[in-house]
This record gives C-alpha cells, structure tokens and sequence, in this order.
C-alpha cells in the first residue's frame, strides 16, 4: 500500500502539470485564430469570458489522455534515472506491479472522460456553436475565413477561396442553403459585400455563377441556372449582440443516445428512399421495353423474314429509346449520390460515438506505453517527458483525423477508424511491457 501511495504520489503531480501546459498551448492557439475577430467586434468582456470557459472544455477532454501519457513517462522516467526500479526489482517488485496503480488512476480517468466526452463536451459545443451564431449576426464579414467552411450563419454555409480585404471583394465562392429539405447550393467566381436595411442585412453581390437545385414537388427534377450577377441576402445581421437559439444539433452537440437515434432514422429514410425508386425506375423501364416492342421488334413468325423496317419510325424509336436511357441513368445517379450522401451522415454520427470512446480509452492505452517506455529511456523530467508526448500524441491525432476523413469519404468503416491507432499503440505498449518485465 505504501508502494501504491508512492507511485501515485509520483504520477499524480506530472499529470495536473501536464494538463496545465497543454490547456495553455491550445489556448494559445483558441486565441490567435478566434479571440481576436470576437473582439473586433465589440463583445461585451462577460461574453468574451463564455465563449472562452466553453471552449476550453474541449481543450480538456483533448489534454488529458495526453497528459497521462507526459506524465507516465516522467513519473517512471525519473524512477528508472534514479535506479529505484533497479532497486525495487532487486527487492523481488516487478515493474507491473509498479504500473498497476498507473493502470488504474488511468481507468478511472477514461470512465469520469467517457462521462465528460458524452455530457459536458456536446453541451458546450452547442452552446458555444449558439454564442458564435449570435456573434456572426454583428458584422458577419468578420467571421468569414478563406478556406474554410463558415457555419455561422443561420440557414446556411459558406466557402470563399479568397478573400481581398482591401476592396471587400471575395472570390471562388460557395453558398449551401441548408434549411429546406432539398438544399440550394449557389456557386460564384467572386463577391463584393455591402450592408443594406441599415445594418440588418449583408448583401453579397455575386458575379458570373451558377444556382443549382432540385424541385421540391418532383424530386426528379435537377435544375442548373447560370447568372451573371446575383444578390445574395444574409437576413438578421445587426451591430447589436443578441443571443440567439438553434433549433437543431450538429453531431459534434449530441450525447451518444441521440445520436444513435439519428443513425436510424437516417437508415430508416435511405431504405424508403430506395424503396420509393425501385418500382419508379422499373415502370420506366417497362414503358422502355412496351417503345421497343411496338416500334422496332418484329413479332415472332415474321423474325426470320426480311421484311424491310420505317426508317424515319426506327429512327424516332432509336431517338426516344436514348432519351429514356437517359433520364433512367440520371435517375439512377441521382438517387446513387443521395445514398451515399445518407451512407456519409450516417459514418460521421458512427465515427462521434466511437471517438468520445476511443479517446476516452486511449488514456490506458497511453499509460501502458509510457511506463515501459520511461523505464527503457531512463530519463526522468518534464523535457523527455514533453518530447515523447508530443510524437505519440501527434501520431494518434494524425491517424485518427486520417481515419475520420477516410470514414467519411466511405473508404473505411467508422469502426476501425476510431479504433485502429488504439489497437496499433496498444500493442506496441503490450509489446515494451514485455520486454521490461522480462529484463
């Protein structure tokens, strides 16, 4: 027990440093890239102190699995450097039994971070997600970033390739109205933005561009339509803050339950989706095969008889049978990309509920390979410590951002997205922990 307390003891102090340093580097980075266009704006400092509190919470639930990774190497780094693991090895105590209270400060440490990942973290999302809205409502160009997709705005989304902030001009522009069931996307070479309604509403000027949409009564019905100038309003812009409220939860707001649940609905609406057009695209078929039969197929007893064909009738068959080739292709293609556009709603709800776990779980995986490695290295202290983090960490977050983009791109399943960098780090741990309890 006393061996126990010790190593806590030892272990404990590191962690809580850790977790200091790496909060202060993300928050570094929250406030060169946010911080600064929030206070261009004017907000009041209560509000500024929010948006902050809510985003550090994500700072948090990221930090501690890498905190306990700095802080089992510089707490058995340091044990190794000093010979108390030659000594304690010495006094018949194995190594393992030395990163069993490791093993379970970082168990109970993954169960309080699967509670904070399910519960704490979507709340504050949503809330902070609700703030920035109510913040883009005064002087939204602000908020507009090239590169990036701009969520901000109510009801739709945004992409600028370039932005010339000298004559506000933005261009290689993309807007995703998202509000209907079947959204309008607007594409634009470039933009000039001017504030009308005094001050309620950003005019986007677009030139030389493209609306492209799907009628809302026939679903079948793609339209394309090309503009030389165009306005686009932003509604409800005003110089005054106030909050405002969304009426729905993006998947990075929500509990697992919730999204569990829009994993069926999604599922349940594709399978009507492909219901609905099977028997669609036979009739259409069937009324393809009734054209041919009657215009251009002899009938049975006359086959082998050569009985000369209309030309200018098999010509307007062959005409009609193309076009209805045609359309039954676009239909299918259609309705092919509105699957796969369900298939990637569906992976990205799957791969939110395996990441809350999965890192949650990787503060284990974490322990286990940074007691071994910190008694091989033998160097106690915050800088080795730092270093090695930082390289295991930055190959878990690459791999896992890795997996989550190849998730959504339907290449691999959500699955092994969230879960392969665990099992690979996992058993590189296994593998030194063998290694050190067999020395």
């Amino acid at each position: 027990m006393i061996l126990v307390r010790y190593v806590l003891k030892e272990h404990i102090a590191p962690f809580f440093a850790a977790l200091f340093v790496t909060t202060f580097l993300f928050v570094i980075n929250f406030l060169v890239e946010v911080l600064d266009k929030i206070l261009s704006k004017g907000i009041p400092a209560p509000i500024v102190l929010e948006i902050f509190a809510l985003n550090v919470v994500w700072m948090v639930g990221l930090a501690a699995p890498m905190s306990v990774l700095a802080a089992t190497l510089m707490t058995f780094g340091r044990m190794s450097a000093d010979r108390e693991i030659t000594a304690m090895q010495a006094a018949g105590i194995s190594p393992l039994s030395l990163m069993r209270p490791v093993l379970i400060f970082s168990a109970l440490l993954m169960v309080l971070l699967i509670i904070f990942n399910n519960w704490l973290l979507p709340e504050a999302n949503y809330r902070s997600a609700m703030l920035m809205q109510s913040i883009s409502r005064k002087r939204p160009h602000a908020m507009i970033d090239e590169g990036k997709l701009i969520n901000q705005f109510p009801g739709i989304q945004l992409w600028v390739s370039r932005i010339d902030n000298q004559n506000a001009m933005l261009y290689g522009i993309r807007i995703f109205e998202i509000g209907g069931t079947y959204p309008r996307v607007i594409m634009a070479d470039s933009a000039s933005m001017e504030y009308v309604d005094m001050g309620a509403t950003l005019m986007l000027n677009l030139k030389s561009g493209e609306n492209h949409f799907v009628d809302p009564k026939d679903p079948d019905r793609y339209f394309r339509i090309r503009f030389a100038n165009q306005d686009f309003a932003v509604q409800n812009v005003d110089d005054r803050f106030e909050r405002t409220d969304k009426k729905t939860r993006g998947f990075r707001e929500m509990p697992i339950e919730d999204m569990i649940e829009a994993v069926e609905e999604s599922k349940n609406d594709m399978q009507k989706l492909i219901a609905d057009f099977i028997p669609r695209v036979w009739k259409n078929a069937d009324d393809l095969i009734t054209v041919l039969k009657n215009d251009t197929i002899l009938p049975e007893g006359l086959r082998s008889k050569e009985i000369p064909l209309d030309k200018q009738k098999r010509s307007k068959t062959a005409q009609i049978v193309k076009q209805e080739e045609t359309e039954i292709l676009t239909q299918v293609n259609r309705m092919e990309t509105r699957r796969e556009n369900f298939l990637r709603q569906i992976a990205q709800y799957k791969v939110e509920i395996h990441k809350k776990i999965s890192t949650a779980v990787a503060c284990i995986i974490f322990a286990l390979i940074g007691a071994p490695l910190g008694i091989i290295a033998k160097r106690g202290g915050i800088g080795p410590g730092t270093v090695y983090s930082l390289g295991f960490f930055t190959i878990y977050w690459v791999c896992l951002i890795g997996g989550e983009n190849l998730a959504a791109r339907l290449i691999i399943s959500p699955e092994i997205s969230m879960w392969a960098c665990n099992a690979l780090i996992g058993t590189i741990g296994l593998f030194l922990t063998w290694r050190v309890a067999k020395r």
